[in-house]
């Protein structure tokens, strides 16, 4: 897990029964992103393999962008 995940559940009373709720809805892995996932992709972008990506906006996070946008701050209680 990523540190900026562990901040994020860092504010919730429970967080293990929040990461138990959350988990499951990650489609494709199943779990939240690892940080050498984070830093692969990093080392991706400054890579020649890299040279005609331009101006993207990469989501290193199994898809949890879209998952993060349909909680409300209502939910965090």
């Amino acid at each position: 897990m990523t540190p900026l995940y562990q901040q994020w559940l860092a504010t919730f009373p429970d967080q293990q029964q929040k990461l138990a709720s959350i988990v499951p809805k990650f489609r494709w892995a199943g779990r939240m992103t690892r940080a050498e996932e984070g830093r692969f992709n990093g080392s991706l972008l400054i890579s020649s393999q890299a040279s005609h990506i331009t101006g993207q906006h990469l989501f290193v996070d199994g898809g949890y962008v879209h998952l993060d946008r349909a909680y409300t701050p209502s939910e965090k209680k």
